[in-house]
């Protein structure tokens, strides 16, 4: 049966011809198939009476005066907002309809529950940042009532049958752990030998309890301290990068989810960050491969906790990639008074709770031995004193 002719315009964006061209080429194949697309750059095409749909290919770069254009042609139409940060991630989304054959996408709500069965955000803790968890950090795991905890690969199998002994169904994900840094300048580390120096950790903990699934390929890449500069230079060399480790990582453990790495939240810093939109960006088509993505959010005031450039960068990625489990794997406030911080967490785990395919909220962190560190983040001190945040998680105040 042939595909019923709809008049659509597609607007495609891009800064020079060469751009245009790029973007235009995502949009060929889908074009190809549904008769009545028509890819075009001129947003004076929005004007013609014609079309009955009009794909705006990332509606944020395309100058108000577009949005007026329509508006001053009222006629029955339908408008999409299409985000996709290259145009190969646009090839990728559009691939997809092809391949189901459906020109506007899923029109129902997505259905979340072959990704993500357990079905609500979790309540999650970063384990000790020193790596094996101690004894006063069970005792907050315990008081806080944590469904989830995140560790790095040099853990043990002594912190995952601990955390099961307080909880057999605690959710554990892991983090495969090396240092990105030697005598403080960045260091190259190939993705064969991060594999080969993380791997014996690993098989330790999937040994000790192989229901452990999600992993977490690396932490915030763009910044110097994890490998900018040393192991990859930008977004596109770091999706190279990560690719290679996947695919070496399945080799070994076919059955585990991959998930792309949470970024630093904000804007470049020389020789510290790139910005995270950038990096993304270039580095996008894989992170729209992985089995999942790890989301980065931190604030310093009750406002930040739920700005897209605070506590919601996750909105940023759920813009980007609409069918990707998402998982807050870092989260926190490092400045305010520690009773405030508390409630803060309390209702940020609330708030999170039911949104779709939201997988969880790890927060930053349990302990750890630096002592600058533990002011800002720990939810313990080194003399294994609650601060008073696992106490009010596990009040569950705002929590249902």
């Amino acid at each position: 049966m042939p595909y019923p002719r709809i008049e659509q315009l597609i607007l495609v964006p891009g800064a020079s011809n060469v751009e245009v061209a790029h973007w235009g080429a995502a949009v060929v194949e889908y074009a190809a198939l549904f008769p009545g697309a028509r890819i075009a750059h001129d947003f004076a095409e929005a004007a013609n009476p014609q079309y009955e749909r009009i794909t705006i290919v990332n509606p944020e770069s395309w100058p108000p005066e577009l949005s007026l254009l329509i508006k001053q042609n009222p006629r029955p139409l339908v408008v999409e907002r299409l985000t996709a940060p290259t145009p190969e991630v646009l090839a990728e989304i559009l691939h997809v309809r092809v391949y189901y054959s459906l020109r506007f996408g899923f029109q129902s709500e997505y259905d979340w529950t072959q990704q993500w069965p357990l079905g609500m955000s979790l309540i999650g803790l970063h384990g000790r940042a020193d790596g094996e968890m101690l004894n006063p950090d069970f005792d907050i795991v315990r008081a806080a009532r944590v469904e989830a905890v995140k560790l790095t690969s040099s853990a043990t199998e002594a912190s995952v049958k601990s955390l099961r002994a307080i909880n057999p169904g605690v959710f554990i994900m892991v983090r495969p752990i090396v240092s990105f840094v030697e005598n403080e300048r960045p260091r190259r580390i190939s993705p064969d030998q991060f594999v080969e120096w993380t791997a014996p950790n690993l098989q330790r903990l999937f040994d000790a309890d192989p229901s452990i699934q999600y992993i977490e390929v690396h932490n915030e890449p763009n910044l110097t301290i994890e490998g900018l500069g040393g192991s990859w230079n930008n977004g596109r060399e770091f999706a190279s990068w990560f690719d290679r480790v996947v695919d070496l990582f399945r080799q070994r453990w076919p059955d585990k989810k991959y998930g792309f790495p949470g970024l630093s939240p904000g804007a470049s810093m020389q020789n510290i960050r790139q910005n995270m939109r950038q990096f993304l960006g270039e580095a996008a088509l894989s992170a729209a491969r992985a089995d999942w993505i790890a989301v980065h959010g931190y604030w310093i005031s009750d406002r930040e906790m739920t700005d897209v450039t605070g506590g919601f960068t996750w909105k940023v990625l759920r813009q980007l990639f609409p069918d990707k489990v998402l998982i807050i794997t870092e989260f926190g406030n490092p400045s305010q008074p520690k009773p405030m911080v508390a409630e803060q967490y309390s209702r940020y785990y609330g708030i999170l709770r039911h949104i779709p395919g939201l997988g969880g909220a790890f927060a930053y962190i349990s302990s750890t031995s630096d002592r600058v560190e533990s002011a800002r983040w720990a939810w313990r001190d080194e003399t294994g004193r609650d601060v008073g945040i696992a106490h009010e998680i596990g009040l569950r105040r705002h929590i249902r």
